[in-house]
This record gives structure tokens, sequence and C-alpha cells, in this order.
């Protein structure tokens, strides 16, 4: 990647309850399984990042383009099979904004390892 570090753009997962309308360069998120606020803290993790960064291509200045479609690759065990301390924990972390929370809950989602959390934050600047 021509030894440049990787860098990305800022990016906002909100929630909005459905009375808004996404206007361009905004990408909106529904689920039939999953709670929307969960799913809210698994977007603001690293986990994000770290499939984007996996799959976008590198634009000028080192930055990555982020696209839906890079968003339609991240990888989600079925609601009904997430524990309910998990559950609990995801929701909490997106209601406060804490992005620590966040990935401290994601590493119980995805059951990720020592070596595979410090891969996470690596890809979380």
């Amino acid at each position: 990647m021509g030894g440049r570090p990787l860098k990305f753009l800022s990016f906002h997962i909100v929630y909005e309850e459905g009375r808004l309308y996404p206007h361009h360069n905004l990408y909106f998120i529904t689920a039939e399984e999953w709670d929307l606020k969960a799913l809210q803290a698994v977007l603001r993790s690293g986990i994000a990042k770290l499939f984007v960064s996996v799959y976008a291509t590198q634009i000028r200045g080192g930055y990555l383009r982020f696209q839906a479609q890079y968003l339609r690759r991240i990888r989600l065990p079925r609601w009904q099979e997430v524990p309910a301390c998990t559950r609990q924990a995801l929701q909490e972390a997106a209601n406060l904004g804490d992005v620590e929370a966040c990935n401290a809950a994601v590493f119980e989602l995805y059951r990720l390892t020592p070596k595979e959390r410090e891969a996470m934050m690596g890809n979380n600047h």
C-alpha cells in the first residue's frame, strides 16, 4: 500500500427513529432481527473500520474510500444467539456513545483473542 498509513475520514453512526430522510453521502441501515442500538455499537467499534480497511481502496492522502458494500461484509452472529449480558453491554455502550465500551462489548460478541483485539485496535485510528 505504498508505505503510507491508512487514514479514515471521521464518520458518525447515529440512531434515528425513522422520522427523517437520509440525504446524499449518508447510509441508513435497518434490521429485522438485530436491535438497532446494539448494531450501532458494533458499527462504532473498531470492527467496522477493520472490515472497511480490508476491502476498501486507498485514495489520495492515504484515506480509504468508505462504501456501503463494505458495511454489508461485516458478519454478525444471530441476535438470538448473543448472550443477554453482551446484548445489554452493546445497547448501553451505544446509549452512552462510548467507543471504548463499544469495543469491549464487540470483543465479547466476537470472542476475540488478545492478539485479535490488538489487531482490531490497530485499525481504530
